[in-house]
């Protein structure tokens, strides 16, 4: 059993690592805000994974006398800041007892970031010498499946646990596979503005594919700062009208499909039915594209846990690492290939191709196709739903450094 560090706690429980706030409480807006304010520490919510599938666990304070091995401090990081210093933010007598090597570091990122092109594992390099920590005593848990074994570097598909941990007990979900006629063909929902993600919707939209589609694009932009994925320049291999087409789009922005609010939009707690029930497919737009990632958002999870069959317009090897977490896919009924090219251009132009012709489908032939999948459906659903002790079990297992 692993015993998990803490500097601090209040009469609430454990303050989450490197935060200065000493009276704040779960549930509240100030806790909430931990997840958009430096230096954007958050709640150790792996701990709530194990809660909630019956694996135990210890916490303690840095500062007692003992504790028993294999320790952790866990610092679970909403937003992965290059000016902070995190070692530096962490109580002295704990940084001091970090350097002897009396327990190890935890970094738990539940975003996917190319760790590479955004500088983090450079600076992560930088902090381990500058504090003179060895890098045997830090560990970063990551949700680029890309990235798993490689250095400090271990994957854990956390959004996969969060998403579950939202709704299990709610049992707000769609319950069962509609064979009958739907309004839509797709749905295709877009909050924030990338680059790639307008270069796509674009395509949908001078291919008249809006008609068929409830379809959003809102132009909200980050609370903080993104990494600028593409220019335009990349993709102009794809469409010698793509500058006209992006033009003829981004007049039109934003588009909605519904009457929800932008933070409706960012609430993983809500399942909006329509979405779901009154669109055949959805082609789920993911957070990255062109980066060395391959992260599963809760975008995914949600078309699992509602009976829907998708299309990710996301990096390569996503539905690989749908497999081998359990799931199973489309490809008995449509092309899927698009997961194995890793030229982002080709990829993008192979989903352009697989949008088009999944719409020019009619209802009976869609129908025919949800009945052809209705099990693949079901048993995704299930399995996503089912205890997650083995994934619990596997992280802690890699992180016992006492065997």
């Amino acid at each position: 059993m692993i015993t998990w560090l803490f500097d601090n706690r209040n009469q609430f429980g454990f303050v989450p690592n490197l935060v200065k706030d000493f009276s704040l409480r779960a549930g509240t807006d100030a806790w909430h805000d931990l997840c958009i304010k430096a230096p954007y520490s958050y709640e150790f919510r792996f701990l709530k994974y194990c809660m909630l599938d019956k694996v135990p666990f210890r916490c303690q304070l840095t500062r007692s006398e003992t504790w028993e091995h294999p320790a952790y401090y866990p610092v679970n990081l909403n937003f992965f800041d290059l000016d902070i210093d995190f070692f530096e933010l962490m109580e002295p007598h704990s940084l001091e007892l970090l350097r002897q090597g009396k327990f190890k570091f935890l970094m738990y990122y539940s975003e996917g970031d190319d760790v590479d092109s955004t500088g983090i594992d450079a600076r992560i390099n930088e902090l381990l010498v500058k504090h003179n920590i060895s890098k045997e005593n830090f560990v970063f848990v990551t949700a680029n499946r890309l990235l798993d074994k490689r250095g400090p570097y271990v994957y854990f598909p956390d959004d996969e646990l969060y998403y579950r941990l939202l709704h299990i007990n709610k049992k707000d979900w769609i319950k069962s596979v509609s064979l009958g006629k739907r309004k839509h063909t797709f749905t295709c929902l877009n909050r924030a503005d990338k680059i790639w993600r307008r270069i796509y919707a674009s395509k949908l939209y001078s291919l008249g594919l809006l008609s068929k589609a409830q379809f959003s694009y809102t132009g909200y932009q980050y609370e903080t700062p993104a990494v600028n994925e593409e220019s335009t320049k990349t993709w102009e291999s794809l469409d010698t009208n793509l500058i006209e087409n992006l033009s003829a789009f981004e007049l039109g922005i934003p588009y909605k499909c519904d009457n929800l609010s932008d933070k409706d939009h960012n609430d993983h707690k809500l399942i909006y039915g329509p979405h779901f029930m009154d669109s055949y497919w959805q082609f789920v737009v993911e957070t990255h594209f062109d980066q060395h990632t391959c992260f599963i958002t809760e975008k995914t999870f949600k078309c699992i846990l509602n009976l829907q069959p998708f299309v990710i317009v996301g990096n390569y090897y996503t539905l690989k690492t749908l497999h081998n977490l359990g799931y199973k896919t489309f490809n008995n009924v449509i092309n899927e290939t698009y997961d194995l090219l890793l030229n982002p251009v080709e990829r993008m132009q192979e989903l352009f191709s697989l949008s088009y012709s999944i719409c020019q489908r009619g209802d009976a032939d869609q129908i025919h196709i949800m009945k052809m999948i209705k099990s693949v459906l079901e048993y995704n659903q299930q399995h996503f739903l089912a205890p997650k002790t083995q994934r619990i079990m596997s992280l802690i297992k890699f992180l016992d450094y006492t065997k």
